[in-house]
């Protein structure tokens, strides 16, 4: 498909804009001038008609006639193109006529059909130049009647509208053209604010994003184009630099279980080993691969939320429900280390209640891990400011407020050595806030002084006819 210039498609459709405008503003004088001629010729024929009904009423009779030709003659000869005949109104026989074309028009009285005005437009034989007539019928001094035609020649009108039509027709291409470069100019002029986008496109890469776009000076129409560059502007720096920050962190990340796996394998094939020794490598192997699998599990997850590739399956959530039936399933884990859970409140949120189970899992097993043992974990649902809160309480070791608006970035950890001994990969909590994302909500972290840490799951609160009408959770 060939490329077209937008300047040129502009200036073309400007410049044909033009170009109808200027046949139509042609076409309107065409039809003036034609008016105003029409109107001057036919005022031409009253007055001179009026003058020669006054001749022909001072003559005694129909045969007394050349008396006055003279006269009539005289007032033929001060109009140009005028033409005059006298007839008997009963077989139309010519008593006088100046011309040939006075003797054409006494046969239009028999042939055609004349206006109510007395007028008529046709044209001479065999010249066929146009013609306008005036028919009028008087009596002499002995009351004889009369029929008087004058016509006036109208080739000159004719010419001068043919002129017109020709120098409009002949101006029209060089007015198409002189309109479509002056378009072309102009759109170009006003399309130049635009190449400021492109050379922001063009310079913009991984390593180098491009200043905002400055909107003082720029058209009112690309001012909302500018704002929402400079917005993807940010994203795209805000992409890259958590793509920069995740891809380094994640390099920490497996450097360390990938370090473990090949000092333990190169330490035990440095010398024979028995076969114990080597079920015992394996074993110890298997444990860092499963957390390096539990890595890639997660990322992948991440992934989906990011790519909004996940697909929800909303239901009504009774979240007092699920987190009893999470504290059951982590119930054994928790009584090695004494403790306890309390789940307490109600309420019901629109969401996918596979998620909601792995946050509050996420949630609690954190909690158990981190907690300090002979310790409770209080679960406490609310609702609030159009918002249902579900709040995971612990008690554990004090977290600073530098760490706290960090705990849901991805492989961030308060304590890296504490996190790893305890199996965490570093993305629980960052897991649950893409599953709150994805559900219009958000999860945040409090502090407390004495030790205790409060996660907290925000949901959007379903209005009442959305509550009714969705289907409940199988």
């Amino acid at each position: 498909m060939i490329a077209r210039s937008l300047t040129s498609k502009l200036a073309m459709l400007v410049g044909l804009l033009g170009l109808i405008q200027a046949v139509g503003v042609v076409v309107f004088s065409y039809a003036t001038i034609s008016s105003k001629m029409g109107e001057q010729r036919r005022q031409v024929l009253k007055v001179a008609l009026a003058e020669a009904r006054t001749i022909l009423g001072n003559n005694g009779s129909l045969d007394t006639l050349g008396s006055v030709a003279h006269r009539l003659a005289d007032l033929v000869s001060r109009h140009d193109g005028l033409h005059a005949a006298v007839a008997r109104p009963n077989n139309f026989s010519a008593l006088i006529a100046f011309s040939p074309v006075g003797l054409q028009s006494l046969a239009r009285l028999r042939d055609d059909t004349w206006g109510v005005d007395a007028f008529l437009d046709w044209r001479s034989a065999p010249s066929g130049d146009p013609m306008l007539s005036v028919v009028t019928s008087g009596t002499v001094t002995n009351g004889e009647q009369y029929v008087l035609i004058l016509t006036v020649d109208r080739t000159a009108d004719e010419e001068l509208l043919l002129n017109f039509v020709m120098v409009a027709a002949g101006a029209a291409p060089f007015a198409l053209a002189l309109m479509s470069l002056g378009a072309w100019a102009i759109v170009n002029v006003g399309l130049r604010p635009l190449n400021r986008f492109r050379d922001a496109a063009i310079s913009m890469s991984a390593r180098n994003i491009p200043d905002h776009i400055n909107p003082d000076g720029m058209p009112r129409e690309l001012e909302p184009l500018c704002l929402a560059f400079n917005g993807m502007l940010d994203r795209v720096e805000d992409g890259v630099r958590r793509l920069s920050q995740f891809s380094a962190d994640l390099a920490h990340e497996m450097r360390t279980p990938l370090g473990i796996l090949l000092g333990r394998t190169q330490v035990v094939l440095s010398q024979p080993r028995t076969h114990e020794q080597l079920v015992e490598l394996l074993e110890q192997n298997i444990e860092e691969l499963e957390r390096l699998t539990r890595i890639v599990a997660d990322m992948l997850f991440l992934a989906q939320t990011d790519n909004s590739t996940s697909h929800l399956g909303i239901t009504i959530v009774d979240l007092a429900d699920e987190a009893r039936k999470v504290v059951e399933y982590i119930e054994l884990v928790a009584h090695e280390r004494d403790i306890d859970f309390v789940v307490e409140g109600e309420g019901k949120v629109l969401a996918d209640v596979g998620l909601v189970d792995r946050a509050i899992t996420n949630l609690l097993s954190n909690a158990v891990r981190y907690g300090n043992p002979n310790s409770t974990v209080a679960i406490r649902i609310r609702t609030a400011d159009e918002r249902v809160e579900l709040a995971v309480t612990n008690t554990g070791a004090p977290v600073s407020a530098e760490h706290l608006g960090r705990l849901f970035d991805r492989f961030y950890r308060a304590d890296s050595a504490r996190s790893r001994e305890a199996g965490g990969t570093g993305l629980g909590l960052s897991i649950v806030q893409a599953i709150m994302t994805l559900h219009g909500g958000y999860a945040a972290a409090g502090s407390h002084a004495n030790g205790m840490i409060t996660f907290t799951l925000s949901f959007p609160l379903p209005t009442a006819a959305v509550r009714e009408s969705s289907p409940a959770p199988e």
